[in-house]
């Protein structure tokens, strides 16, 4: 069983070995299964002095680096982890989610279309989550048909990880109602794994898409709501509701991590 001795005995053998790149992924991998993500951080970025095309310690360092709101160093680091490695579609999707938050929509769309395409070549059950992110980047565009368009990827009861944005995408696609979407969607769930993540990001979804039919008025609370939430601060509807208020120019009362 794998934990905090056998993290002990990558950080006792970098001590011995201090210039083995294998050595600082491993040690990093372990300590993100602890939580420990900030010493995970550092690992990995003095792994990368001694090989910087180790495609898993720059793909990490970008996921965490967006938890950091660093988007343009995580974009950085999943770009060359996606051209190291351009099989592998989780690149590509946490490249197209650094670059939207970062504001670079061309570039956003593109990682998720590539994304898109590898996860329908390997059979991955995550084809709703990122027909999200493209279609909130076609609609940033000004491209509503081509928005439109990725939702033919996405239909009912399809096999997925992801029910809150298979959810999501069939409000946009509209099979569902904006009319009491997030409650409805709570009740049909048995059982969620993370509930409050769940109504969240639900929230999020209605509140985008609400924009996007010109019902301010009502996305605005909702967006308002989630940008001031108490909890789940790193969670992507929480740093876009504020995100979309701060275009907007509506305030709303800032919350200390």
């Amino acid at each position: 069983m794998k934990g905090a001795n056998s993290t002990m005995t990558h950080l006792e053998m970098l001590k011995k070995d201090p210039m083995n790149p294998n050595l600082y992924r491993e040690a990093g991998l372990e300590l993100l299964k602890e939580n420990r993500v900030d010493e995970a951080v550092e690992l990995f970025s003095k792994g990368l002095v001694y090989n910087p095309f180790d495609a898993v310690m720059r793909f990490w360092r970008g996921r965490k680096y967006i938890g950091r709101e660093d988007y343009g160093i995580a974009a950085s680091d999943l770009k060359l982890a996606a051209a190291i490695n351009p099989e592998d579609w989780e690149c590509w999707y946490y490249l197209g989610v650094a670059c939207y938050l970062n504001g670079m929509y061309e570039e956003a769309k593109q990682a998720h279309a590539n994304s898109r395409e590898r996860m329908l070549k390997y059979g991955v059950k995550a084809i709703p989550a990122t027909c999200d992110w493209y279609w909130m980047i076609c609609m940033k565009l000004g491209q509503p048909e081509e928005a439109q368009k990725v939702l033919e990827n996405v239909y009912p009861g399809m096999e997925t990880e992801d029910g809150d944005y298979l959810a999501r995408t069939l409000l946009y696609k509209g099979y569902y109602k904006p009319e009491n979407f997030v409650e409805d969607r709570m009740r049909e769930i048995a059982n969620p794994e993370r509930p409050r993540i769940y109504e969240l990001m639900l929230s999020y979804g209605l509140a985008n898409y609400l924009h996007y039919l010109g019902r301010d008025e009502e996305a605005i609370p909702l967006l308002k709501k989630l940008a001031e939430s108490p909890d789940c601060r790193n969670l992507f509807a929480v740093k876009q509701a504020m995100m979309d208020l701060d275009a907007l120019g509506v305030s709303y009362q800032a919350v200390n991590p």
